[in-house]
């Protein structure tokens, strides 16, 4: 779908104010009526314009500091998507300068790598709960509460992905913050035992910001690693990490945890008219 301005090509843009307005956000630059409550907040620039381009009468709103904003609606539902990049700190930012202009509802639409045997590439994963591995969420409630989704939410995107028929799996995940940091062998023996399904790097800070401010949140993944099937073309050396932009399978996955997520935000909204 054509979005205006096509002449974006991951460059800073940021739109032109009317006379006397100003920007109250230092990072995101947009303005409240350009921002839904209903926020998806991916970390790839280019995942946040795929799910941009499933929305009706799209436009790019901001893009400043790293962080694409782009508006539109689905099924009659004003949502906004916001892609961070990677990592707890620029999702926190992200969140809660977009918080403060009216966003109460996010959905992280990420990837992640498996833990479990039984996972493979292209499978989806929702985070009922996430080990808190980063640093971010520690600056915002202390060790021992818990990084948990919001259960409306999630059971929104639980019920879309049972509906499409994706192949997915439900628990708890783990979120770090040192994505090359060496490999502590026993924390990873432990989280698997405990029954981790995958681990990426924003939802124990998403999570953690939406307990803090009393927002609802959920994340569902799509797997870029596991046994259950062949990566064939790795993205880095050394490390089972499938092409993003090859890889059919993680692909597929991607564009189905999308439809997944922007149906499961559709449904929730139509909840909030009615109540």
């Amino acid at each position: 779908m054509p979005m205006q301005n096509e002449e974006f090509a991951y460059r800073e843009y940021v739109p032109e104010l009317p006379e006397g307005e100003r920007f109250t956000e230092h990072h995101i630059k947009v303005r409240k009526a350009d921002v839904s409550r209903y926020v998806f907040i991916p970390g790839s620039h280019l995942r946040g314009r795929r799910m941009a381009e499933m929305l009706d009468g799209v436009r790019l709103v901001s893009a400043t500091r790293g962080y694409y904003l782009y508006s539109g609606t689905c099924k009659g539902v004003f949502m906004t998507v916001c892609s961070t990049g990677m990592g707890g700190p620029v999702t926190a930012i992200a969140m809660e300068e977009l918080g403060r202009l009216g966003a109460d509802t996010f959905i992280r639409v990420g990837s992640a790598g498996a833990v479990q045997e039984f996972l493979g590439v292209g499978d989806i994963t929702v985070a009922t709960a996430t080990y808190r591995g980063g640093g971010t969420s520690y600056r915002y409630l202390p060790a021992g509460f818990p990084a948990v989704a919001d259960f409306t939410l999630t059971r929104a995107l639980v019920d879309a992905a049972n509906q499409a028929g994706a192949r997915l799996h439900t628990g708890v995940c783990a979120a770090g913050d040192a994505f090359y940091g060496p490999d502590d062998e026993r924390e990873q023996a432990l989280l698997k035992k405990a029954g981790v399904l995958a681990i990426e790097m924003e939802s124990d800070t998403a999570f953690v910001l939406g307990h803090y401010h009393n927002w609802r949140v959920a994340a569902g993944f799509v797997l870029d690693g596991g046994p259950a099937r062949d990566i064939l073309e790795s993205s880095a050396a050394g490390m089972a990490i499938a092409n993003h932009g090859t890889n059919e399978e993680f692909r597929n996955g991607e564009e189905a945890l999308i439809r997944i997520a922007l149906e499961a935000m559709a449904t929730v909204a139509r909840e909030d008219e009615r109540s």
